[in-house]
């Protein structure tokens, strides 16, 4: 039987109906069998990869190998080509990037293919065949992530306003709109490298138990992304809320500068932003930010919404700015490869900015960088998230590459973790940039942003500006004293409170200290995670380096990330531990660092207590609906503040000893 899922309409669906009449044109029976099978899935989402979108994967596994007429020499992977005296085939896995370009808008050098688009008036070309390469390249490694790494994987571009008489010369991985069946597993025979055994082929991906393995009802080729009510809330504030016209109108043609404190909204405005150029002109954004767990929530939401990257229509990309930079870097020849990246990355920062400066970078090099390379580099809009932290090197590269009009940059006021505060409109002319100031908490209800103002007072921020909302009224504060991490039960029933709400686990998100951070049998994880789990939860490890490469795909994890990973992330409920470790470790970070400070006006531990208060805003601001606390006994400044403010707030405000419930 021969069955199509996903995606009903457009190019790749038609290219999929092709196919299944070229498979039934090669194997009529095909349509009836019960034990061969061929699956054909279009418009595939890889939730959580890099790249997340195929247009056809194609899975086929027969219950005796079907034979098909040689027609081409085949490739060994050792000898010479040969011609099998018969060919077979058991199974195959293949990926198909699906072009609809004629062809006027297709070059070919040797066997590699490349379309063409034009944006903005300008021509740019895409490299197809390394494009479908890392496509395939990714979808085993979103395999592997199952456990499904058993199957080999071919990927094949598909050109439908092309014949066969336009391609070059086999071997290579392009095939066309009159293609048969016969010839594509020709195709195979000659890029897959096939054995052959006294001339005789048979093509196989991988043993039967693993395309069971692969086709069975709970493999990831079957999964969808279920959005939550707070998934659905956020998406309809990035799609649906309306931003006022100045502010869209002002997109590329000057900078704009958002400011405001955590919880106002920031980053959801910038995804908004970046969601109406795609929507309403079909531009591309580049969404850019320091913080992989960040990235992988802004990613999560993105594919809800349903936006894709892409050149031809536009999207939206969120990416690191080291990922971003170092592709830059590899690209100008700056650094050959990524081994030592990051311990050399401010040498080979000061080295790209002084090709960028001195002219052996020229803005004419720079714009056929983006033509050739489109879907790395050619953006209309560039996102800068947490703007405030960026050092001047950085800036300087992004002003030289995109120019400032191209620029919105997030500036989380009193967020900032660096030296000094990054200055994105030094040496700007007057009518250069627009600044947005934002002070409405959008985030917390007005009980959580009450709570935290006073928080803030006693801390001696004494400019926190930030207005609670009256429209979102409710909210509570829990703080915890002694070990939350070792009370599960407490976590599960949070959980369970939010999930009579309508929230799943997903919507919730729990902070940690570096020092929770251990070793596990299955890797690096927190110590709160870990008990979570013993107790039969699920969890999604954003404290582990490999998991934050992801973003969960499943309602039921609990999410964890390290306090150094929380800007920008929200969740009904927060749950913070070890707030006051989170104090001592912020405050002896910047008294071991050569930081200047002025002694007239404060001591170097009033210094470093200032640095510290500055980051524990940074996870208070994290919640919606309840922010959870927890800390030790142990006397201490955060601690005395948290009593004090408790205090004034018992209508809101619950403290909790553990030690006292557990006697």
């Amino acid at each position: 039987m021969i069955i199509i899922s996903g995606v009903t309409e457009g190019d790749e669906y038609a290219a999929a109906k092709r196919l299944e009449r070229r498979l039934l044109d090669l194997w009529p029976d095909l349509a009836r069998s019960k034990t061969d099978i061929v699956r054909i899935f279009v418009g595939l989402k890889m939730h959580g990869q890099k790249i997340e979108d195929l247009d056809l994967v194609v899975v086929g596994t027969f219950a005796e190998a079907r034979q098909f007429d040689v027609e081409w020499k085949f490739y060994p992977r050792d000898g010479e080509p040969f011609t099998p005296k018969s060919a077979k085939v058991r199974n195959f896995a293949l990926v198909i990037e699906v072009k609809s370009h004629t062809a006027t808008g297709v070059r070919f050098e040797n066997s590699v293919a490349s379309v063409r688009y034009v944006r903005n008036g300008q021509s740019s070309w895409e490299c197809v065949t390394e494009k479908n390469r890392a496509q395939m390249f990714e979808f085993k490694k979103w395999l592997d992530r199952f456990g499904l790494d058993h199957v080999h994987v071919q990927n094949l571009v598909l050109f439908t306003g092309l014949k066969e008489r336009d391609l070059p010369p086999r071997p290579h991985v392009c095939i066309a709109s009159d293609t048969s069946f016969e010839r594509i597993l020709n195709v195979l025979g000659q890029v897959t490298s096939p054995r052959e055994q006294g001339r005789r082929v048979t093509l196989s991906y991988g043993s039967e138990e693993a395309f069971d393995r692969l086709l069975a009802p709970n493999s990831p080729l079957f999964m969808t992304l279920q959005p939550t009510p707070l998934d659905r809330r956020r998406m309809d504030l990035i799609a649906k809320t309306a931003l006022p016209d100045a502010w869209l109108d002002d997109l590329g043609e000057r900078q704009i500068l958002l400011k405001g404190r955590g919880g106002v909204g920031k980053t959801v405005i910038l995804l908004q932003m970046a969601f109406r150029a795609f929507d309403q002109s079909g531009q591309r954004s580049l969404v850019l930010t320091f913080n992989k767990a960040l990235v992988a929530d802004m990613r999560r939401t993105m594919s809800l919404l349903g936006v894709p990257r892409g050149v031809e229509g536009g999207g939206v990309a969120v990416e690191t700015v080291h990922g971003f930079i170092g592709r830059l870097m590899l690209k100008l020849g700056i650094i050959a490869d990524y081994s030592g990246f990051l311990e050399d990355y401010d040498r080979h920062k000061a080295s790209l900015l002084d090709y960028l400066r001195s002219g052996a970078v020229t803005p004419e090099d720079l714009a056929s960088i983006m033509r050739a390379d489109a879907t790395d580099f050619d953006w209309d809009l560039v996102f800068v998230d947490e703007g405030q932290d960026w050092p001047g090197d950085e800036i300087a590269i992004l002003n030289a590459v995109y120019g400032l009009r191209r620029l919105v940059v997030s500036d989380g006021v009193d967020q900032y973790v660096r030296e000094s505060v990054a200055d994105w409109t030094f040496d700007l002319a007057k009518g250069q940039s627009t600044m947005r100031r934002l002070k409405k908490c959008l985030r917390m209800k007005a009980n959580v942003a009450s709570f935290v103002a006073d928080v803030a007072a006693r801390l001696g921020l004494d400019d926190w500006d930030l207005v609670p909302n009256a429209d979102a009224v409710g909210g509570r504060v829990i703080i915890f004293e002694g070990d939350l991490a070792a009370e599960p039960a407490r976590v599960a029933a949070l959980v369970a409170e939010a999930r009579e709400l309508g929230n799943f686990p997903v919507d919730l998100l729990a902070c940690m200290p570096p020092q929770s951070v251990i070793r596990t049998s299955s890797g690096m994880a927190s110590a709160a995670s870990e008990a979570i789990v013993l107790a039969g939860g699920k969890v999604w490890d954003g404290t582990a380096r490999d998991v934050r490469e992801h973003y969960p795909t499943d309602r039921e994890e609990l999410r964890f990330v390290q306090y150094d990973s929380c800007r920008g992330l929200e969740g009904w409920t927060t749950i913070n531990y070890d707030l006051d470790q989170l104090w001592d470790y912020k405050a002896r970070q910047w008294l071991s660092e050569d930081h200047a400070h002025d002694p007239l006006m404060e001591s170097r531990e009033e210094a470093a207590e200032r640095h510290a208060a500055r980051w524990i805003m940074i996870p208070l601001t994290r919640a919606i609906d309840t922010l959870v606390i927890s800390v030790g006994k142990a006397p201490g400044p955060l601690r005395d503040v948290l009593l004090d403010v408790a205090g004034r707030r018992p209508d809101c405000v619950e403290w909790i000893d553990l030690d006292r419930l557990g006697t």
